[in-house]
């Protein structure tokens, strides 16, 4: 596509995957290439293709042009040279550790991460020989502490799930690189225009592109990108443990994309509304909101982030019982496991995404047993507050 001038972000995202020319044909939206095999002209240009010496296509666990549309996207939205993109979340962070760690290996991650990457991480990881040492994201003298000569990545988000703790990656990729070790940040709560982790110096940005990247709850997947030569170390994981996204799912994924930056202007403005009203509540015991002024992180996070997306967590008085009730009375916000959809979405992280962990686990994580997350939507934020003002007043007085 002709470009006479730098485009902003929100432009480039609106024109994100539409020009590539894939089937001989200008189309405004790229076409799915719903294709296993390719064919090519004799055996000395599939062994080329194969070997990665000439351009082409031949079996779509390896590449798939709906597929390569969507990587150049996604590279273009992190300022990336390239990507690569998984049949989830999960496939991305595990490809990413597999592509960088082995029998032997060490890395540190941040505490207060998604569960099911804690889990991974802590579970799975092992029976690999890989150990893992957690710690709080917010101290930097810890976490060179905890750095040893087989250390190989360093992992974090830039807001925690579901605690929205924030961790300062310019100094995270500082002290990685004083070590010899790759940053590592998972995105998927502050995609771009909020964030980009490439420029603060990570090397691999990952999301969990089934959220904020395709935001309608129709769609499971995962997306990493980063420098060419890091893509490169990461392609033989995808390729030959078969994480590769479908091309529907890309194709999918194009779509979602070119409405992000509107999504996420109303679902951070909503979330900051909501936040302001859930601090004033007697039945809220705390808020946990990027955005607002009382988060002792928010000088900081202004300096860091564009924006704070719709992601939210409070902890309602009463426990587990309480949040309960409260869940059960809304009408507008839907109960399930899942966040960056254009509904708001809530979830009790004690018994859904970490839930796998002890009580004195998630005690130490700052996951109370009444603290529900929210993932605030698109719909007019009056209704919403008007929604958790109804569902909140169903915890008994004097809880």
């Amino acid at each position: 596509m002709k470009k006479t001038f730098a485009w902003d972000i929100h432009t480039r995202m609106v024109h994100t995957g539409t020009a590539r020319d894939l089937s001989g044909l200008q189309t405004l939206n790229p076409p799915i290439f719903q294709s296993t095999n390719f064919l090519y002209e004799d055996v000395e240009s599939g062994t080329e293709i194969l070997l990665g010496k000439k351009e082409g296509y031949i079996y779509s666990r390896y590449s798939n042009p709906t597929v390569d549309a969507l990587n150049e996207a996604v590279s273009d939205l992190e300022n990336g040279d390239a990507a690569l993109s998984f049949s989830s979340g999960l496939a991305a962070i595990a490809a990413v550790v597999m592509a960088y760690c082995r029998t032997g290996d060490h890395l540190v991650a941040s505490s207060l991460i998604y569960g099911g990457t804690y889990h991974l991480f802590k579970e799975q990881l092992s029976r690999q020989g890989i150990e893992v040492t957690f710690v709080d994201p917010t101290d930097l003298d810890g976490l060179v502490e905890s750095i040893r000569p087989n250390t190989r990545l360093l992992y974090t988000e830039p807001l925690a799930n579901p605690t929205l703790v924030s961790s300062d990656i310019f100094k995270w990729a500082v002290i990685a690189h004083q070590h010899h070790c790759k940053l590592v940040v998972d995105n998927t709560f502050t995609p771009p225009p909020i964030f980009r982790p490439l420029d603060a110096g990570a090397d691999v940005v990952i999301h969990s592109a089934t959220k904020y990247l395709g935001g309608h709850s129709d769609l499971t997947g995962g997306v990493v990108a980063a420098s060419r030569e890091e893509i490169e170390i990461i392609r033989p994981i995808m390729k030959y443990y078969g994480g590769i996204i479908s091309p529907f799912v890309a194709w999918l994924l194009l779509r979602g994309l070119r409405t992000l930056p509107l999504r996420l202007e109303r679902q951070s403005s909503n979330a900051l509304k909501i936040a302001h009203f859930l601090e004033t509540h007697p039945n809220v015991g705390k808020v946990n909101y990027a955005g607002l002024p009382s988060n002792p992180q928010f000088d900081f996070n202004r300096r860091q982030f564009n924006g704070y997306s719709g992601m939210l967590s409070f902890e309602v008085k009463g426990g587990f019982a309480a949040a309960k009730q409260v869940m059960q009375h809304l009408e507008i916000i839907r109960f399930t496991g899942s966040l960056g959809d254009v509904s708001s979405l809530i979830s009790h992280p004690a018994s859904t995404s970490h839930v796998y962990l002890t009580p004195q686990e998630r005690a130490a994580l700052g996951i109370a047993d009444g603290l529900l997350r929210l993932s605030v939507g698109i719909e007019k934020a009056d209704d919403l507050i008007h929604d958790l003002q109804a569902a909140l007043e169903q915890i008994p007085t004097g809880t």
